[in-house]
């Protein structure tokens, strides 16, 4: 499954370019409607993947950013960013390399995110998420067991609670690589005016 890491920022895309070109060695960001920003880094350039990035951003934009990896399909980590300092971590599978660690999410806390709500919280909704509990039956193991069948989907609910659109949910889970390596596809769901490169990054057009 797809491996993706990106970052939310509630701050629009012409006012965090600057900052961007500035802290980010290498990589895209695109609008994520109109108060909403998307960066994806590229996590292959050392010291710049989203978690290594999300305090400077933050600091230099006096903004929170909501860093978010999501590995594989099987696990999602989330963190919340305030002026350079990390304010919260979310897992939704700690357990994941240890078999002997607890499977339990941890950090599943609704009121963590509230900062990035593009408009009224399903707050319902979003615990569920959090809890690793899908609320619709296509996001449940057919097998019976618990939890999201793929990680994408328990990053999904958790935009959706938060009232961001389909086309924003959907550019939340591309990684550069995937958007350097498909341009065809890039093209056809982004205007390539509203794509900003950042650092080193070669345009994916």
């Amino acid at each position: 499954m797809t491996t993706y890491g990106t970052m939310l920022i509630p701050v629009p895309l012409e006012q965090a370019a600057p900052v961007l070109r500035e802290v980010c060695a290498a990589g895209y960001a695109i609008p994520a409607g109109p108060s909403f920003c998307l960066v994806h880094p590229d996590r292959f350039v050392d010291e710049n993947d989203v978690f290594a990035l999300a305090g400077p951003i933050s600091a230099e934009l006096g903004a929170p950013v909501l860093a978010a990896f999501q590995y594989d399909g099987d696990r999602l980590e989330l963190e919340v960013w305030y002026g350079g300092i990390r304010a919260h971590r979310y897992d939704s599978w700690p357990g994941r390399d240890d078999e002997a660690a607890n499977d339990t999410p941890v950090g599943a806390d609704p009121a963590a995110f509230l900062d990035f709500a593009a408009g009224p919280v399903d707050l319902r909704r979003l615990a569920f998420a959090l809890a690793d509990t899908p609320i619709d039956a296509e996001d449940m193991d057919v097998d019976g067991e618990p939890g999201y069948v793929w990680a994408q989907a328990l990053h999904w609910d958790v935009l959706r609670a938060l009232s961001h659109p389909n086309e924003v949910i959907r550019r939340a889970q591309w990684d550069y690589c995937h958007m350097r390596r498909a341009p065809q596809t890039l093209a056809e769901m982004t205007d390539r005016s509203e794509l900003v490169i950042l650092g080193t990054a070669e345009s994916p057009f």
